[in-house]
């Protein structure tokens, strides 16, 4: 079917091409930012066994990149999207994301895992994860809170499923075949998503991409740019636990199994946080709801990550954490079109992704060095990352609070001015 119809205003909510895009964006999403949730999978893994002679902050910038990349690409991947719609962006996408997967199944050297899972598979990972949000939050209005946390939910189910499939591969074969299995099963998902996604928005066609256009003009809209600064600082630390909550449960105890599979645990909740945190976000307002499961997410990773020593306290910590960081990750794609006209999606998620991809790039490090520093011990860890989050979230509510409060006496003065005419 073409992509090509006329826009309707407002987008079908209910029609079955948009429901089809929600499913083939569940996929696409499983298997890009699927691959974001294991990080601590890798991170752990690579730390005690091929790069066991880097530290982990220095293991931390091959996972750091690949997410760096995914979500900085997504500055110009949107731009593009506007132009030609979702089809060739998801096709190519999977042919990158599951090369570099493959790729780095064989990989030995350091470099090699730059190479093949931060950047390939970086790559790969924005063409699908870019076109897949945008084209969800250009069919719904009325549900796009809750039909964008569905689609977001995918990549809740691929920080459940990759875990235990490595897990159990790996003890019965080897790391290799470990990793191709989860490159066969990014394949099946890449199948659906390209077959399923579409575009409800006219395409504008090929034309100059413009850097102004993607870095220059959406922040000069003044909430945009405080919602993109408070974001920003969101994912300073938004990300830190997923990548060590694994090696601060090994320090404290766990075995290798359990450890790996706390991401199982983390994933499962995050994917009930994002359906029900899109839920009330179309009930109880956006903005609102963002604000407070990040701000939740703060408050647990201080309160409960920074005492947790033993086994009862970690999981708990994982399974609160899952929960509310799953909105706070997954909800901002459906803030964006707040902020500009539905043709513009693309453009306005890309130059979100622009920002945050840097606290996405030195987040991990960051942290790694702190562990480091720290002689092993994650409380810094911990503290920056709940800080980051609280500080963030606090930015965007108060500037949300600014706007909803400036409102009030515009009303004031135009109820003066109609008063007057009439006496």
């Amino acid at each position: 079917m073409s992509e090509t119809k006329e826009l309707p205003i407002p987008p079908p909510d209910t029609s079955l091409r948009a429901w089809l895009t929600v499913v083939g964006a569940f996929t696409g999403v499983f298997a890009s930012f699927g691959y974001v949730n294991v990080i601590g999978l890798f991170q752990q893994y690579y730390a005690e066994k091929q790069l066991s002679s880097y530290t982990e902050s220095t293991i931390a910038w091959i996972t750091s990149l690949q997410i760096f990349i995914m979500i900085f690409s997504g500055s110009f991947v949107g731009r593009v999207y506007d132009m030609i719609g979702p089809r060739l962006l998801l096709l190519l996408g999977s042919v990158l994301l599951v090369t570099g997967i493959m790729t780095t199944s064989v990989c030995k050297e350091y470099y090699q895992f730059i190479l093949a899972q931060g950047i390939c598979t970086g790559i790969g990972m924005a063409l699908m994860f870019n076109p897949c949000m945008s084209a969800v939050a250009g069919w719904f209005i009325k549900n796009r809170a809750l039909s964008v946390g569905v689609a977001a939910s995918g990549s809740s189910f691929g920080g459940v499923i990759l875990p235990i499939v490595f897990y159990n591969i790996e003890r019965r074969s080897s790391f290799g075949w470990a990793v191709r299995a989860i490159g066969f099963i990014m394949a099946l998902m890449c199948i659906v998503s390209v077959t399923t996604v579409s575009s409800r928005i006219p395409q504008k066609g090929f034309k100059r991409i413009i850097l102004s256009e993607i870095f220059i003009d959406p922040f000069r809209d003044k909430a945009f740019s405080v919602f993109v600064s408070g974001m920003f600082l969101v994912y300073l630390g938004v990300l830190t636990p997923l990548a060590f909550i694994p090696s601060q449960a090994l320090s404290h105890g766990f075995s290798d199994r359990m450890s790996l599979y706390l991401i199982s645990i983390t994933s499962a909740a995050s994917s009930v946080g994002r359906v029900l945190g899109g839920f009330l976000a179309d009930r109880l307002g956006k903005v609102v709801v963002f604000c407070f499961f990040c701000a939740l997410s703060g408050i647990f990773t201080i309160a409960l990550w920074i005492p947790a020593t033993g086994h009862v306290p970690i999981i708990l910590y994982a399974l609160c954490y899952g929960f509310t960081s799953g909105t706070a990750v997954s909800l901002w794609a459906g803030l964006v079109p707040e902020f500009c006209e539905i043709p513009q999606i693309g453009t306005y998620l890309g130059a979100t992704c622009g920002v945050i991809s840097f606290a996405a790039l030195t987040s991990t490090p960051i942290a790694g060095a702190m562990v480091k520093q720290q002689h092993g011990s994650y409380w810094s860890t911990a503290l920056f990352a709940g800080l980051t989050m609280l500080t963030g979230s606090g930015i965007i509510f108060i500037d949300y609070l600014r706007k909803e409060l400036s409102k009030l006496p515009l009303r004031e003065s135009t109820s003066r001015i109609e008063l007057a005419e009439l006496e």
